[in-house]
C-alpha cells in the first residue's frame, strides 16, 4: 500500500465551503473504513462545515458499509460538519431498509447539487457569522418582552 488515496480511488474535494467525497468504487469493509478516516482527517485539517458523500457509483451495500457511512455522517456532525449523504441507488436504499438500519438522524438527498444545497446554511454560517438569523431573532425575543413590560408598567 504505497499510496492508499490512490489506491481506494476517492479524490475527495472542496466546494462551496463543503467536503465533496464522490465514491465510484465498489466498497469493500477496509475502503470505507479508509475513507471514514480520511473525511474525518480532512474535516479537521480544513475545518469545513459541510460534508457531501455521494455514493452513486456504489451498486451494493451489506450492513457494516451503511452502518459505516451512517456512522460517519454522524462523526463529522460531532466534529462541526453538517452532512449529507447522497446518490443511494434504489437497490441500495431496498438493502437499507430489508437490513432495518436507523438513518432517521441522517440526511439524504438524491444529487450532490441537493446536498450541498442542504448543507449551505452550515457552510453559510461561517461566512455570515454576524448576519445569522437566529442571533437576529434571539435579540428581538430578548427585548421585545422586556420593552412590551415596561412600557405597559409605565402607561399605567
Amino acid at each position: 500500500m504505497d499510496d492508499e488515496n490512490t489506491l481506494f480511488n476517492v479524490e475527495m474535494h472542496i466546494t462551496s465551503g463543503c467536503l465533496i467525497v464522490p465514491i465510484q468504487i465498489e466498497l469493500y469493509d477496509e475502503a470505507m473504513l479508509h475513507i471514514q478516516k480520511e473525511i474525518l482527517k480532512r474535516i479537521e485539517a480544513t475545518d469545513v462545515k459541510g460534508v457531501v458523500i455521494d455514493f452513486s457509483g456504489v451498486t451494493v451495500m451489506d450492513s457494516f458499509l451503511c452502518k459505516t457511512a451512517f456512522d460517519t455522517a454522524r462523526m463529522a456532525s460531532l466534529l462541526g460538519a453538517k452532512t449529507v449523504i447522497t446518490g443511494f441507488r434504489p437497490e441500495v436504499v431496498a438493502s437499507i431498509v430489508d437490513l432495518g438500519i436507523d438513518f432517521e438522524d441522517i440526511l439524504i438527498s438524491t444529487t450532490v447539487e441537493d446536498g450541498i444545497q442542504k448543507v449551505a446554511p452550515a457552510t453559510e454560517l461561517v461566512e455570515n457569522f454576524d448576519e445569522l438569523p437566529e442571533d437576529d431573532l434571539e435579540e428581538e425575543q430578548e427585548g421585545e418582552p422586556d420593552s412590551g413590560e415596561e412600557a405597559s408598567g409605565e402607561e399605567d
